[in-house]
């Protein structure tokens, strides 16, 4: 049995040296790296106003609707949202 006790007794140690040591996570993407490929941030100081004038680069895919109005959910990132309020008033504007 003595030589049993001092593998018994080295098994934790041995055990401790199989576990992985813990990896930095990946740098995130910006958000605003990742959610503007169609252009949207150029568009951004148009927030806020009421019923600005919106000029898209032709064959563009865009749309324009009132928060709140029901929308496609397919997923398009070269296309442009415009979210206005009941009033008009630009609101958002994002990628999809």
């Amino acid at each position: 049995m003595k030589p049993i006790l001092p593998v018994l007794m080295l098994s934790p140690l041995l055990a401790a040296g199989c576990v992985p040591e813990p990896t930095a996570p990946e740098p995130a993407v910006p958000p605003a790296a990742a959610e503007d490929g169609c252009g949207a941030s150029r568009y951004l100081p148009l927030i806020g106003q009421t019923g600005p004038t919106i000029s898209v680069p032709a064959n563009t895919p865009y749309r324009s609707y009132k928060t709140g109005d029901p929308v496609t959910m397919d997923f398009n990132p070269a296309r442009l949202n415009f979210e206005h309020d009941e009033t008009g008033k630009l609101v958002r504007v994002s990628c999809g």
